[in-house]
């Protein structure tokens, strides 16, 4: 391990004061430091990175450091800090048996996601999810989906989620959707408020290609494609969106001793009582 990258959030005070001290850390145990933005856009020659900040940074990370192969560390400044392994009052412990190569890393599946809007063709990936909304209108809008070139259904509500494993314990699970464990290889379909009781979420396998089409012709405001809440398009009734499993897993360096049911009993407060 002989560079790290070192990507913060610029806008959060705190973030560039760790940023400092993981930097010296790293300089002591003679590894080079690359300070990075969260902005960044892609990156080359890391070993491993340490991002610093919330879920919305690494959400912004891991869409330059998965294509790259890079390992990343997630030390949590923010509220939840779900994809976070450690804390700054243990980043440099846990950066030292990194550097000593004590360390597992964990593969966490990235949707690919490609829209043909106007004769254009954009491509970006998701962490955790993408979505279809009414918008600001607050209008009922019509998701359309196909599963491998077959019609699924229509569905009718304020939109669709589709999510990670890792997104399920996102917005997906604000509406109502499962938890789902992320070693499982599959996608979530999660309506938003569906406008009928026989939609419900549906779990189906990442070897599935997803279809989409969201019908604007009777709403006030255009339905909104959000990637991962980073990224966001309006939509046309002619829009097409396809979603299928990226080529680029994310890597995330985990704590062997910290397992996903920890770490769900810590951060949701899963199985207590009230």
């Amino acid at each position: 391990m002989k560079t790290a990258g070192i990507i913060y959030n610029d806008e959060k005070p705190r973030a560039i004061k760790e940023t400092g001290k993981i930097k010296s850390w790293l300089k002591k145990r003679g590894c080079k430091a690359v300070v990075l933005p969260s902005s960044i856009k892609n990156i080359r020659g890391l070993d491993f990175a340490v991002c610093l900040g919330g879920d919305g940074t690494m959400l912004k990370a891991s869409t330059f450091l998965a294509p790259a192969g890079i390992p990343v560390l997630g030390v949590n400044l923010g509220s939840l800090g779900f994809l976070a392994e450690t804390n700054p009052e243990e980043s440099c412990a846990f950066i030292d048996r990194i550097l000593d190569g004590d360390f597992q890393v964990e593969e966490r599946s990235m949707l690919s996601v490609k829209l043909n809007q106007g004769g254009k063709t954009l491509f970006h990936t998701a962490l955790n999810d993408c979505m279809i909304h009414s918008g600001n209108n607050g209008r009922v809008i019509t998701v359309s989906v196909t599963v491998n070139g077959d019609f699924l259904a229509d569905y009718i509500g304020d939109g669709l989620i589709i999510a990670t494993p890792t997104g399920s314990t996102a917005y997906s699970l604000a509406a109502s959707g499962p938890i789902v464990h992320p070693h499982l290889s599959i996608f979530l379909l999660t309506p938003i408020c569906p406008h009928t009781l026989t939609q419900r979420p549906m779990i189906i396998s990442s070897g599935h290609t997803l279809g989409i089409a969201a019908d604007s012709s009777t709403a006030r405001e255009k339905p909104v494609l959000s990637i991962d809440g980073q990224t966001s398009y309006w939509l046309n009734s002619s829009d097409r969106i396809t979603v299928s499993l990226s080529e680029h897993p994310l890597k995330l360096i985990v704590n062997p001793k910290r397992k996903y049911l920890d770490v769900l009993r810590a951060k949701l407060s899963w199985g207590k009582r009230g």
